[in-house]
């Protein structure tokens, strides 16, 4: 099976890392196409350097996969017409990587039109699955025996790593915010009370942010939608004690791929940060147990190996009828009473902790 990845944007690095997954994992002939050099992330082809490669590769393909803005009418890639690939009878699938708001945006269309899309889709196993309840869902994963991917065994330079890729606030917007400006200021409280080593970073190349990653005990992930992210996981699999604020929808999907009931996550809000923080770096032991049990989870339970034939099935599915591309059952979100429980709660709480939060500040200003 020859299978081409298509992408605009980086997306944190999982279009290459799941191409490469595929060609050590499986039997598929998996390449990818950036739109142009991005700089912080591994490149397989570049469609501004070599378009007429590009080209032929995507005619070749049984499989064109698009990621995140991207539809069969997207221009982009010059030379690349995916609806007239679809119709000369290649399979073609879309994966979700983030909030339908952002993509219609980038996109220039509506919410309902991007929803509205009758392509077979893909959405990760994070918060954008329950926007896309149709989209079958499949989990993003790391490379975990990669060296770089390994823990160090050096002495930590950092004690607490945070590298957030955007710098809104964490009431701005529901998903798109790791909390930066919040985060930050919760992780230099702490600091300053404890005398520890704190590194905040954004805009690294994901080589330097998973050296300086690797030399700290701590890694905060997002302490604040109620999903994790792929920096929790190369935390987890480097074997870092990995903060993360995970809702009921986000612990429920670890369960369904993982096969555990545990997770390598601590399950920490941006409004407990500080504490929590201070708490473990009173607490060395507790650092080193949390990273210990955080990379045997990774081992047992979300080996790269295993979650990339996710996306094997998902191909195979594809061929063999596009409809089979659906939503699981068991991780349906077609009935109000799950709709409820899965994200108008999570949305609800969530506008809570924001207005508390602006009285709390409004109060102390």
């Amino acid at each position: 099976m020859r299978v081409i990845h298509f992408s605009i944007t980086p997306l944190a690095g999982m279009p290459i890392r799941l191409v490469q997954a595929l060609r050590r994992h499986t039997g598929i002939d998996a390449r990818l196409a950036d739109l142009q050099r991005f700089g912080l992330y591994d490149h397989d082809l570049v469609h501004a350097e070599s378009p007429d490669d590009v080209r032929e590769l995507a005619w070749s393909a049984d499989v064109i996969h698009l990621h995140n803005y991207l539809d069969l009418d997207s221009q982009q890639f010059t030379g690349v017409d995916f609806r007239a690939l679809a119709r000369a009878g290649k399979a073609v699938v879309r994966q979700f990587h983030s909030s339908p708001e952002l993509i219609a945006g980038v996109m220039g269309i509506g919410v309902r039109e991007l929803l509205e899309q009758p392509l077979p889709a893909l959405a990760i196993a994070q918060y954008p699955e329950r926007l896309f309840p149709r989209a079958r869902v499949v989990p993003n994963f790391v490379p975990e025996h990669d060296p770089a991917y390994l823990p160090s065994g050096e002495p930590p330079q950092w004690d607490v790593f945070f590298s957030p890729t955007k710098t809104m606030s964490a009431w701005e917007d529901r998903w798109s915010t790791k909390a930066m400006p919040e985060a930050s200021e919760a992780i230099a409280r702490a600091a300053e009370h404890s005398g520890c080593r704190a590194k905040v970073v954004t805009g690294l190349p994901l080589a330097e942010a998973l050296d300086l990653k690797r030399l700290s005990r701590i890694v905060v992930d997002d302490l604040v939608t109620g999903s994790y992210h792929l920096t929790g996981l190369e935390g987890a699999a480097q074997g870092k004690c990995v903060l993360s604020f995970l809702d009921e929808r986000s612990l429920m999907l670890l369960r369904r791929f993982s096969g555990s009931e545990e997770h390598p996550f601590l399950n920490v809000r941006l409004e407990d940060a500080q504490r929590a923080l201070e708490e473990l770096l009173a607490g060395p032991s507790l650092v080193e147990d949390a990273g210990i049990r955080a990379r045997a989870w990774v081992e047992r339970h979300w080996r790269e190996e295993r979650m990339v034939l996710h996306y094997e099935e998902a191909y195979e599915l594809l061929l063999e009828n596009p409809e089979l591309v659906a939503r699981q059952p068991e991780l349906a979100l077609d009935d109000p009473a799950l709709v409820m429980r899965y994200r108008t709660l999570p949305d609800m709480v969530y506008r809570a902790r924001a207005a508390a939060w602006a009285r709390r500040t409004n109060a102390s200003g």
